[in-house]
Parts: C-alpha cells; structure tokens; sequence
C-alpha cells in the first residue's frame, strides 16, 4: 500500500509539473510575451536522497559428499536442500551544508534467513563531510569507500578499501573512517591529468578495529596520471610493524571496443598461514606480491567480454589444501568430536574465502537486449581453480522492463573434484531470485 501510495503521488507530481509547463507555454499572451524563467524553481536540493529495496530469496541444494557438510551436520538432522532470503533496504544521497562543503551518506540494513535463523545488519557504508577548499583541492573526513585499482574481480592495489564480492560485484562496499585530501590538476602534454589521494586512517578499539591487526595509525597515497591515452595509478601504504605496501596498475585502449588493463601490488612483511600436515594453522610473516592482468573486449554481437588472470601471492598451495582435506577425514574418520569442531573452525576460518589459493582465472561475458528484447540482458561468469580445475559458474538474466525496478534471476553451480575447492562447497547449485526497487 505504501508503494502504490507513493507511485500515486509520484504521478501527480509529474502531471502537475507538465500541466504547469503547458500552460505556461500556451496560456501566454499574443502579445507582449513575457520569456521569463524562475531558475530559483530549478535549483538543486539542499538534500539529496534515493532509496533502495532488494528482495532475495534463495534456494540452494546441499553437497552432502562435502566434508563441510559431514563436519556441521552430524550432529545435526542431515538435510538435502536449505534455503537462504534475504532483504536489503539501502538509502544514500548527499547533504549540502554549505557553499563548499557537502554530506554524502551510504546506509544499508540487511535481514538474512539462513538455516532457521533470523539475523539482522546494519552498516553505515559512508559518511562523510567533504570541502572544497579550492577548484581542484578537497578534503574530507569521516567513513569514506574507496576502490582503487582497474580489475573487475579483485584490485589487489586497494589498500585502503574492502575487496568486492565475486557474488555481488556492483554492491555497495563498506568504507573506512579517516581524514583525507585530493589535488588534481589539468595540463597540457603528454601529461594531461593528474591526482593525488592522501588518507590517514586510524585502527582504533572501537574505530576501524578489522583495518589492522593492532592499534594504530596508517597512510595510504594514490597518484593517478593520464599519460597519452593510458590510464597509470602508483600506491603507496605505510603501517607499524613493516605492514607496508606498494602498487601501480594501468588501463589502455587499443582500440575502442579494447581494453587491456594490469594490477601489481608488493607487501614485504605481510600476514600469511600455512597448513601443516597435521592440519594445524601455522602464520608468519613474509613477502607477498599480488598480480592481474586483464582485457575487456566488445564484438560485433553487442558482446562483452572480460578475461581475467589473477595470483594471489599468499594464498594457500594444492598441497596446503590437501593438508587440510586429510585432517579433516582423519576427524570424520575415527569421529572425534573436537577435531571434527576444530576442523570445520578452520573451514570457515581459513577456507571458505574469496581467491583461497594461488592462480584463477575469472571470465565473464555479458549481453544486452537478449533474445532482441530491450529489457533483457544476460551473462554468464566464471571463477576458475588454476591448481585443481574446479570452478563456480553463474548465468544470469535480468528484466528491466518496469521503471525503477530490476528483477534478476540467477543460477550458479560449483563443480571439481573431492579434493579441489570449489567440489568441497556446502552447496553445490544454487538459485536466486532478486528484486530491486528504486525510489
């Protein structure tokens, strides 16, 4: 009732504005006329918000010859099929607090349905002041959501920001409190354009307690340079410890419907583990270097597609997964109750993470108006294990055919063998339906 109130009152609103317009236009005298404009009518909102609703029920089929499955569920009632909804209501938009300075906001609530149980999230993505201090020169302070880098699937250079979900690519990101500056300049040269980001972001008890494993003060830089027609950014992170980093990336068009792009990212003493033969977690602490290299191309058809290489420098080897495999069917084996507990602790853990292990390739390619339909699009994506060959596929339409709405039906299945890892998922397929509401 809400909605259709509010769509009711959307309608009037624009019937109004056009009946307003029409008379103004043809209600003129012959004579005389008067062309003058109210601009103070038209100017921009002092406050700025939209509002988001997402609906997304899921149903996914368990892999019950999973050792996560026979881990979690055997003290429990085993179960072939589970189900996974959820809600998503978000709001953001900006506030202008003065002549040169401006709130912007991010807010999301979350409610999830999982396994029989009810949980609620809610997170200020960002919030933050930002001043424009001079035409080309702006600070700002509060939580602010950066996403450096030029991959699609992962930006290793992102050093003071959060990494996508492969699930969820384009969803909004939580971002990090801190103060920080950008200068740009335009010139004329080879050089055209250039930009520096400065960031001091504390880690804090209660103030960005998961950015550092201690507490302190850390700070990250961003040199973006248009250099001819190539796209070149160098990054900079200092930390206590030896917690440092360094990176570049570069985008290029070689022709306008190709792109190639490159990402690399250096931490000398970086947080890492290994797992032991005995499936004991071990960490230290080393050199890590991050590497992608990607392309995106657009055929003839309206076809885009993106092809990715990835290495993770700390991710686990075959060898450390299979250290892993073998404890835990040593624990369902002689059915020892704290080390099959144990065992699915250190799944979740140490695991069940995004680019676990070394090298993967990720594909996607995508359409509009599929099937000549203009509310139609699809895709298709892929993460590829390098190490053990398996790999998640989803395929995906979406339906864009009412104003304001996106309705988008998903299908993904994990498959690989008993020892890879995407084969050892608790789900093996997985279908989604998600319904978004703008307003």
């Amino acid at each position: 009732m809400t909605l259709l109130f509010g769509n009711f009152k959307r309608l009037l609103r624009n019937v109004a504005l056009i009946g307003g317009i029409f008379m103004a236009f043809t209600g003129l005298p012959a004579k005389g006329d008067d062309y003058s404009f109210d601009v103070a009518a038209f100017k921009p909102k002092r406050l700025e918000t939209n509002y988001k609703l997402d609906l997304r029920p899921g149903f996914s089929f368990l892999n019950a010859g999973s050792r996560l499955y026979q881990l979690s569920h055997a003290l429990k009632e085993p179960r072939r099929t589970q189900q996974n909804h959820s809600l998503l209501v978000g709001v953001n938009g900006s506030y202008q607090a003065g002549g040169n300075s401006k709130l912007h906001f991010d807010g999301l609530l979350t409610l999830n349905r999982f396994m029989g149980e009810t949980r609620d999230n809610h997170v200020l993505n960002e919030g933050y002041l930002l001043f424009e201090l001079d035409a080309g020169l702006h600070l700002g302070i509060g939580k602010k959501t950066f996403k450096w880098g030029k991959g699609y699937a992962w930006n290793p250079v992102n050093f003071a920001g959060r990494q996508k979900d492969l699930n969820d690519i384009d969803l909004a990101l939580s971002g990090y409190s801190m103060v920080y500056s950008q200068y740009t300049r335009s010139m004329s040269g080879y050089l055209s354009n250039m930009t520096l980001t400065m960031a001091l972001v504390p880690a804090l008890e209660d103030l960005n307690d998961d950015f550092a494993p201690t507490q302190s003060y850390s700070f990250a830089s961003q040199l973006y340079m248009l250099l001819g027609d190539t796209d070149v950014d160098f990054y900079l992170f200092a930390g206590e410890n030896g917690r440092h980093r360094f990176g570049v990336d570069f985008s290029r068009n070689l022709a306008e419907n190709h792109e190639i792009h490159a990402e690399l990212a250096v931490s000398p003493r970086q947080s890492a583990y290994d797992i032991l033969g005995n499936g004991a977690v071990d960490f230290s602490r080393r050199q890590k270097t991050d590497l992608l290299l990607g392309t995106r191309y657009l055929d003839h058809r309206e076809i885009t597609y993106i092809l990715e290489y990835l290495h993770n420098g700390s991710g686990l080897t075959q060898r450390e997964m299979h250290n892993y495999f073998a404890a835990a069917d040593s624990a369902l084996a002689l059915n020892n109750r704290p080390l099959m507990r144990q065992a699915a602790y250190n799944y979740g853990e140490f695991i069940n993470r995004q680019f676990v292990m070394r090298d993967y390739l990720y594909f996607k390619a995508s359409k509009p108006e599929l099937f000549d339909d203009l509310y139609l699009a699809g895709s298709v994506f892929t993460i590829l294990n390098l190490a053990d060959k398996s790999s998640s596929t989803s395929f995906e339409v979406n339906y864009t055919g009412q104003t304001d709405q996106i309705i988008t039906l998903r299908y993904t299945a994990n498959l690989g063998n008993r020892n890879s890892e995407f084969g050892q998922k608790l789900s093996s397929d997985r279908v989604e339906l998600r319904c978004q509401y703008f307003f």
